[in-house]
Formats: structure tokens, C-alpha cells, sequence
């Protein structure tokens, strides 16, 4: 309170009055901001001091208040605040449209416009002027002089800073010079022009202002011709009648308003129509009530359900008569009637045919002209139902068009959002279609129809979640950011110290990667949108190697820094090319992938997976006939136990990660993991929040390096957080190369076998002494260990053959934990010979070599030659069947 009470003093001194407010937040999220006094009073002057005090000291006095909603401070606006005008933007897009438009109409206003006092609100801004000797009669609130923009002059108030917004921000000055800039009238009117898109202003000196307003008209507003106004009213004169003339205007001034006819092209339609009407004053003002010249316009739920003329039409002359009424009005007027008329769409010139939507009866028609009698006559019946609202949905990612269309008649539905197709096999389904060859036509007609006369809803939004860069933001669909606080982020940083620090402390820089990877991941699209050329901006993740390392892990924890359900897919849900389309243009976030070895060796995978990552599509498709490009959207978290890839040019678009035997993690460790951390790991979505606050508020960080930007990023979330910042926070791994993993695989090859080879010599042979003649004794070294064993069997993968080794698939057992496809893979590795040995009436594949190679391959020695002191038996390589 003590900071509202120093600002309203501040505003006292500045010749501002001011008045306490309530901020209250609706249950359908939006708000309103009442005053909590009498404030009409304080639009004549401003409060003293002692009121001030009484109201931000003592806010209990207030009902309002008591209930808990918020207190605020607003300014009054007008003559009482020094002649004060605020320009109210609903949001930054509008405002930076209005600026870019200000600057070129006139730069000097437009200098003066922005170096004033300017205050952000919850989602928009006000823009503070003082205006020098204002016409009263002029300077007035002008509630959407333009869509997303308002005028509070003589009459308004606005909330001022440090009041709280009902969203949870607060009111703040984004720039305060030391004075408020001030216009002159005529700057203040050339503003208006601008506003309102005209080109010509009120003269000085009006003394009407209903005159004044019509001046300040829309440029897409349009002037009927003389002749266009006599037809109008010629087509209305044999329904004016008593009992109807008030409905005939309320729904013919819509209809005008709606189709951009200008306000003095309606009033001399009214004046004609009504000129000798006893009640001609009352018909002119439900004209200036529809065009916002007096009173408040009809609101949509006054004239919801509202038939309009085709109705008062139908009840003096028929239905014939009546549709022809309409459909010229349409024709005359370049627009549809806003209310439930009927709708045409002329499909045959010469014979005058038309489909028709008529929501009186509840139908879809196809009829034609009768030029004889005069009226429009049905043809078909096509079907017992109408479409009377129609939402389209445009993707702005250059997706097939969908509709959303609410039928009426027989079937009360509403169908979609889906393609045409799919919503006329609806209605034939639904059995409301008499005519099927015909009702695809018909529907795809009236839809064009509602589109182009204006009667459909556009919405030009995004379907799959995640983050767009869009008109120069970030937008996001269907995630939300939750409020978060200090102490929430410290949470979330702990832990992710935690994890580094102790959890996965052994994979070092290659944890921190992945986490730094993780927090740009969803805004990959975002990049290339923005970046746009060709190019590998944001590789993908591949972890692969040994099994039980905790790759897949990994990827949950990334999924949770956003929030997203620890889901994971196998390789069999992108083994083909439409599969992966589906998966990589669902959302923008990242998909964890597991066990992708065989589909990596895909040739079409591998193609179609490239250009996903360079490029915003995935693949191109015809959807009923139509080609659509397919976006690449989800950056992907790939998890494989088996081989890399060998591919060099696919590996160049993926930080490799390589997980060693080393990395195993042990069974009761994994189990505290499950039992201590991943009940918390959602506390990691703080990071996400703060994560994408940061990039929404300057989308120009996507324009830096990723591994860049994500340093940044942490760093200014430890600091936010008040926490040190760790020294791993510049870790960075930047994979191996293909010639590092294939040495680092081969040593844990070796390893392994020579690991088992050991083992199975302490459990059979046990501990030899070999004596030399010079009495010398020593344990056995390799050859002997090995020789040993196979002489007598006991290695179940290996057997001797003459001076070789012959090696089974039964070592893909031993080498279970490893990235080995195969044996032949195996035997390819190392350069050894693969093909059917004859084993007794056997030819078995296997992999061979000889002796002395093997031992020099286990101890990881140079090939060197030494004579064996075995009896082996003697083999013929003939025996080797390719």
C-alpha cells in the first residue's frame, strides 16, 4: 500500500487525479478494473491529498477489497489531468503494426509519440499524451478505433503502475522521461487519422458530433452509388411495413455495418425508407446505435437466433419471393447477411443455378432463377440440414485448410475441425444427404460462399504444440508456462546440480551436453524459421553403446524440463518414411527414440531424416490430390544399444554420445535412483519456464550458436536464482568421431572376451606355474591361458582348427552388452574371415583366425610371429565354404 500511496502523490503533483480501483480477475480469464468510489466527481477535479491517503491507508473500507481482490491506482483521463489522452494497445503486435504506419505517415509525430511516458500492461502498453486546447466535443474515449486499440480521453480512466494486473504482472514504466510529450490539436487529429485509416479529418468548427464521427470513417469502407441506394430501397419498400419496420432497419443497418457500407450510404437508405415513417427519429437511431454513433451497438447475444429480413420476407410474400430478396441484397451488398438468411452460390451463369443454404428450413438445395414470376425456385433437395456458422482454419505452416461447421435442420452438429471430404462423409453417415453426387459439390460451394462474403470465422493457428516463431515472436501452443518463483527455479537447479554432480557425475561433460541440448530442443523449429537457409542449425541427439547406462534416462529428463509425460517410442514407430513423417510433425518438442539401429541403416530413413534436420519439412504428400509439404517439427532423442551408424555424412547432424561398459550403472544404484530422484524430476520443469520466458521476451537469441546460447541461459538462471554458478556449466561435448568410436568399441571388445577368457581359465585350469629350464616359474601368459582352454573345450564360443581359431555365435552372448549387430558385423570389424565351417556333418557359419592373430588381438599387441607348441590338428581352408 505504501507504494500505491507515494505514486498517487507522485501523479497529485502531477496534475493528474486519481482514483482507487479493484482488480478483478474473471473466471474466464479475462478482467475488469472498477473503481471503488464515485468517481464522476473526480472527473471534475482531482481528490485532495487527505482522500488520497484514506483510500491506499485503509483499503479494508472497500467490499471490493474485502473479498479479496486487489487494490490499484488509476488515472483519470481528459480536461481534469491536464487535457490527458492514453492510447490503450492490447498487445505488442498491434502496437508495433501502428508504430511501423506512424513512422511512415509522419516522423515527426512519430517522435513525439514514443519519447513519452509509456507503461506496460499485462499483455499491451499505454501510451501517455497531452493534448493543447482539445474541441470538447471531440476529445472523448474512443473504444476500438482500430481492432486491439482504444482511446481514453474525456470520460476514461486508466490504471496506472505500480498497480498489481489481475494476470499476476504488474503495471511498470517501460520508459518515463521527464515530461509527458504534448500535441497540438491538429497533431492530435492527424493521429486520429491515422488510427482510423482516413484520410480526411473533421474541419475546425463541427458542431455536430455525429457529423464529426462520420468524417473519421475506415478507408474499406464503401460508398453505394445513387442507383445502388434506389435499388436497396426499391427491393425493401413492399416489406416496410408497420410491425415490421424497426426489426427491417435493426437487421438492415447489421447487414451494412457488416458489409463495409459507409455510414452516410446507410443513412440515405434509411432516410429514403423511412421517409414517411412517423417514427423516421427512431429508425435514424438504431442506425447511429449500429454504426457506434450513439448508444452502445446490438450486442451478439441480442441478436443471437435472429432469422433477419429473409423471415419478415417470407411472412409478407412467400418463400420463393423472399429468397430472391435476399439473394439480390447479397448481390447488391458484396456480402452475406450476418444473421440466418440464406446464403447463395451461383454455380451456372447461363441457366442461373445456384446451391443454397437455407437455415429457415434447415436445408441444402440446389435451385434456380425464375425470371417469369419473379423468385428463386428449388431444384433438388441435397440435404435435410445447413450449415449456419463455418470456422476455417488456416495452418500457418502452409497445412491443408480445415473447417469447423455447425449444421442445423435434421442433424443439430457440429462437425470438425476436418477436411471437406471428411465432413460430407459425415453427413452421409449420419443419413441427412439426399443427393450424394451432388453434396460434395454443394458443401464446397456454400463454404467458399460463407468465406467469401464474410460470414466464415478465419483463425490462423497452429494445431501442434509447441513453439513457433511467428510474426516476429514466440508463440506457444498448447503448452503453458506456469508462474514460477525464485525459490521454484532454485529447486529445479539444485537438482540439476545433483544430478550432475553426483548422479551422473561419471558421464561428466556428456551429461552436460545433453541437459544443454535439452533446453534449446524445442525451439529447433523456431531456429531454422527464423535462420531459414539450408544448413545443420540444431543437430539431433543420438545416444548409443552399451546397454544399462541410462541413455533412455536421459531423454525423460529432458522431456521433463518441459513437462511432458516421460514417453518414449521404439524404432518401429519411424521404420518407414510415412511413420516417421507422423512422428516428426506432431509437436516441436523432443521424442525419445529407442533402439534405432535398423531403421538408421535404412536408406530412406536416412534420407528423409536428413533433410528433416536441415530443412522445416520433412516430406512432401498429396492429400486428396492436394500436395502438402509435411513440417519437420520434433528434434529427436536417439537411443541404440547396437552399432552406430556408418555413415559419416548422417553422423555430421548428430552429437554422438557414446556410453562405454565403464558407464553401466549397477542395479541398486539404478533402484536409489528410481526411489530418490525420479519422484522429483518434475521440479526440472522450472527450468523450462524460466527457459522460455527468457527466449519469448528476445526471440533474437535464437539467432546464436545453441551451445552458446544454452551457457547463457543456465548461467542466468543460477543467477536469477541467487545460486553459485558451477564451472560445469561450460563443459562441452562434442562427440566423437567415426574413427574414435570404432577404437573405443573395439578396445570394450577386446575387453570383454579377454575378461572371459580369464574367467573361465581361474574356474577350469586354475593356477599353472610354467618352470623354465633355468628354474625360472611364472604364471602363464596369454597364449598358454588361451591354448589351454581350447585344447580342452572350455571356451563355448571358440574352438581350435589346425593353427586357427574358429569363432561361434555364441560369443554374441559374451559381447550381449555391446553395439554388436552380428557376427559377420564382428568378424568384418577386425578384418577376420566369415563364412560355413565344416564341423563334423555341420557348416555352421563362423567368423575365423589364426591363433597367433587372435592372441596379438587380445592383448592388444602388433602381429608378431611365434611357433606354437600345440599339437593342433591339422585344417584345410577348403574346408571354408563362402
Amino acid at each position: 500500500m505504501e507504494e500505491l500511496l507515494k505514486a498517487a502523490e507522485e501523479y497529485l503533483r502531477e496534475g493528474f487525479s486519481v482514483i482507487p480501483v479493484a482488480l478483478i480477475r474473471l473466471p474466464d480469464g479475462r478482467s475488469r478494473k472498477p473503481a471503488l468510489v464515485d468517481w464522476k466527481k473526480y472527473q471534475l477535479s482531482p481528490p485532495t491529498l487527505e482522500e488520497v491517503r484514506s483510500w491506499f491507508e485503509n483499503p479494508e473500507q472497500f467490499e471490493a477489497i474485502r473479498k479479496g481482490n486487489k487494490i490499484g491506482i488509476a488515472i483519470v483521463t481528459g480536461s481534469v489531468s491536464g487535457n490527458l489522452a492514453v492510447i490503450d494497445f492490447d498487445n505488442r503486435e498491434v502496437l508495433s503494426d501502428f508504430l511501423a504506419e506512424l513512422y511512415e505517415s509522419d516522423s515527426n509525430l512519430y517522435e513525439k509519440f514514443i519519447n513519452t511516458w509509456v507503461v506496460e500492461t499485462g499483455k499491451g502498453f499505454h501510451y501517455y499524451l497531452r493534448v493543447k486546447d482539445p474541441d470538447p466535443k471531440l476529445f472523448h474515449n474512443r473504444i476500438g478505433i482500430r481492432e486491439g486499440i482504444d482511446i481514453r480521453a474525456e470520460g476514461g480512466f486508466v490504471v496506472a503502475p505500480p498497480s498489481p494486473h489481475p494476470s499476476g504482472k504488474q503495471y511498470r514504466f517501460v520508459n518515463k522521461p521527464e515530461k509527458i510529450a504534448e500535441l497540438s490539436w491538429e497533431e492530435y487529429l492527424t493521429l486520429l487519422r491515422i488510427l482510423e485509416r482516413n484520410e480526411t479529418l473533421p474541419e475546425e468548427g463541427l458542431t455536430e458530433e455525429i457529423s464529426a464521427k462520420d468524417s473519421l470513417t475506415s478507408k474499406d469502407e464503401r460508398e453505394l452509388s445513387e442507383s445502388e441506394i434506389l435499388e436497396i430501397v426499391n427491393l425493401l419498400k413492399p416489406i416496410y411495413r408497420p410491425g415490421f419496420r424497426n426489426y427491417i432497419i435493426l437487421f438492415l443497418t447489421g447487414w451494412l455495418r457488416k458489409a463495409g457500407i459507409s455510414y452516410k450510404s446507410a443513412k440515405k437508405i434509411v432516410d429514403l425508407l423511412s421517409e414517411k415513417d412517423e417514427e423516421r427519429d427512431l429508425r435514424i437511431y438504431v442506425l447511429d446505435r449500429t454504426y457506434g454513433l450513439r448508444g452502445n451497438p446490438p450486442s451478439e447475444e441480442e441478436l443471437k437466433g435472429k432469422t433477419g429480413l429473409q423471415e419478415i420476407a417470407e411472412k409478407l410474400f412467400g418463400e420463393e419471393k423472399s429468397l430472391e430478396l435476399i439473394r439480390r441484397l447479397e448481390e447488391k451488398l458484396g456480402r452475406s447477411s450476418p444473421f440466418r438468411d440464406s446464403i447463395f452460390s451461383l454455380i451456372d451463369f447461363s441457366r442461373k443455378l445456384y446451391y443454397v443454404a437455407n437455415p429457415r428450413k434447415g436445408i441444402i438445395a440446389r435451385a434456380y432463377e425464375d425470371s417469369k414470376n419473379g423468385g428463386i425456385v428449388y431444384k433438388e433437395l441435397i440435404a435435410e440440414c445447413c450449415p449456419v456458422r463455418v470456422v476455417v482454419y488456416e495452418d500457418p505452416l502452409g497445412g491443408v485448410r480445415k473447417f469447423e461447421i455447425e449444421f442445423d435442420g435434421l442433424l443439430k452438429k457440429t462437425i470438425g475441425p476436418a477436411d471437406l471430404e471428411t465432413i460430407a462423409s459425415r453427413l452421409k453417415a449420419e443419413a441427412v444427404v439426399k443427393h450424394k453426387r451432388l453434396v460434395d459439390d454443394a458443401l464446397s460451394s456454400l463454404i467458399i460462399a460463407f468465406i467469401r462474403n464474410g460470414k466464415a470465422e478465419i483463425r490462423r493457428e497452429l494445431e501442434k504444440p509447441g513453439f513457433y516463431y511467428i510474426d516476429g515472436e514466440i508463440k506457444a501452443v498448447k503448452w503453458n508456462a506456469e508462474k514460477f518463483t525464485k525459490e521454484d527455479l532454485r529447486k529445479a537447479l539444485l537438482l540439476l546440480r545433483e544430478l550432475r554432480e553426483e548422479w551422473y557425475k561419471h558421464l561428466a561433460e556428456r551429461f552436460t551436453t545433453v541437459i544443454k541440448w535439452g533446453i534449446i530442443a524445442p525451439f529447433s523449429y523456431a531456429i531454422k524459421q527464423i535462420r531459414g537457409t539450408y544448413g545443420i542449425h540444431f543437430p539431433w541427439l543420438l545416444l548409443h553403446g552399451s546397454a544399462s547406462t541410462g541413455k533412455s534416462t536421459l531423454g525423460k529428463i529432458i522431456r521433463a524440463i518441459w513437462n511432458l509425460p516421460p514417453e518414449e517410442k521404439g524404432g518401429s514407430h519411424i521404420d518407414t518414411v510415412p511413420r516417421f513423417g507422423k512422428v516428426v510433425s506432431e509437436s516441436t518438442f523432443p521424442v525419445l527414440i529407442n533402439e534405432v539401429a535398423e531403421v538408421l541403416a535404412k536408406d530412406s530413413i536416412r534420407e528423409v531424416l536428413k533433410s528433416s534436420i536441415e530443412t522445416l519439412f520433412a516430406r512432401g504428400r498429396y492429400v486428396q490430390g492436394v500436395y502438402v509439404e509435411e513440417p519437420a517439427l520434433s528434434p529427436m532423442i536417439f537411443t541404440t544399444n547396437k552399432a552406430y551408424p556408418a555413415d559419416d555424412a548422417l553422423l555430421r547432424r548428430f552429437i554422438g554420445i557414446l556410453f562405454t561398459i565403464s558407464d553401466r550403472v549397477k542395479e541398486d544404484k539404478a533402484r536409489e535412483f528410481e526411489r530418490e530422484v525420479l519422484p522429483r524430476i518434475y521440479d526440472l520443469r522450472f527450468l523450462g519456464y524460466f527457459v522460455f520466458r527468457r527466449i519469448s521476451e528476445n526471440p533474437e537469441l535464437l539467432k546464436k550458436d545453441w551451445r552458446e546460447l544454452s551457457s547463457q541461459l543456465l548461467r542466468e538462471a543460477f543467477e536469477f536464482a541467487e545460486l553459485e554458478i558451477p564451472e560445469w556449466i561450460e563443459e562441452e561435448h562434442k562427440g566423437e568421431s567415426l574413427e574414435e568410436i570404432t577404437e573405443i568399441i573395439n578396445e570394450e571388445i577386446r575387453s570383454k572376451l579377454l575378461e572371459d577368457i580369464n574367467s573361465r581359465y581361474s574356474k577350469h585350469v586354475s593356477k599353472v606355474e610354467v618352470v623354465l629350464e633355468n628354474g625360472t616359474s611364472y604364471a602363464p601368459d596369454l597364449r598358454y591361458r588361451l591354448e589351454a582352454l581350447l585344447k580342452e573345450n572350455f571356451i563355448p564360443w571358440a574352438f581350435l582348427k589346425g593353427e586357427d581359431v574358429v569363432i561361434t555365435n555364441s560369443v554374441l552372448k559374451v559381447l550381449k552388452d555391446l553395439p554388436v549387430d552380428s557376427l559377420k558385423s564382428l568378424a568384418e570389424r577386425f578384418g577376420w574371415r566369415y563364412g560355413k565351417v565344416r564341423i563334423g556333418n555341420k557348416t555352421p557359419w563362423a567368423a575365423v583366425v589364426s591363433f597367433s592373430e587372435f592372441v596379438n588381438f587380445l592383448t592388444g599387441s602388433e602381429e608378431e610371429e611365434f611357433d606354437s607348441k600345440g599339437d593342433y590338428e591339422s585344417w584345410d581352408m577348403s574346408e571354408v565354404m563362402s
